[in-house]
């Protein structure tokens, strides 16, 4: 049985979480890139189940599903819905804070650009940092529990990679 195309589907989710991991930590710049590489994820990660599906059928997969944990169906049936409610309805579910990011008195190299923060330095003021700049966070809500979007993604993509995995493995 060929999965090259399961395969090829596995590593392009593989390559929108990159992504996904490049674009979390940004504070300057578009933040639009996240919800576009996230959309990608959604996309190929469930295509992924679609073909396994489509070549396993929906009885072996209702089977492989059995043998998982609740919180690991829980996290599949998510992000599948997550997908679902992205692509035909409003968007992703993902949830957007933000966090701040202290800054010293000088120069800093970061991903979009430096910043310069200029001042005098006075250790006895009791000041940790010159600035403090913010950079949103993306989580999902899964069973009450705020979950980092990408360490989600990564988790289902690691189930999507053993459910490819044992397939290939009772079917060679």
């Amino acid at each position: 049985m060929d999965l090259a195309q399961v395969h090829k589907k596995v590593s392009e989710a593989e390559f929108f979480l990159r992504k996904l991991t490049e674009q979390e930590p940004r504070i300057i710049g578009d933040k639009e890139p996240f919800d576009y590489c996230l959309s990608a994820f959604l996309n190929a990660a469930r295509t992924v189940d679609y073909r396994l599906r489509h070549e396993q059928g929906a009885t072996l997969r209702k089977a492989w599903d059995a043998r998982l944990p609740a919180e690991q169906c829980s996290l599949m049936k998510f992000i599948n819905d997550d997908r679902d409610v992205e692509v035909h309805e409003s968007g992703s579910n993902r949830n957007v804070a933000e966090e701040g990011v202290k800054f010293g008195i000088g120069t800093h190299h970061i991903d979009g650009g430096i910043l310069t923060i200029g001042g005098i330095p006075t250790p006895l003021s009791g000041v940790e940092s010159a600035a403090v700049a913010y950079r949103p966070t993306y989580s999902f809500t899964i069973d009450g529990t705020d979950r980092n979007v990408t360490e989600v993604c990564a988790t289902h993509l690691a189930l999507l990679r053993r459910m490819a995995a044992e397939f290939e493995a009772d079917h060679s």
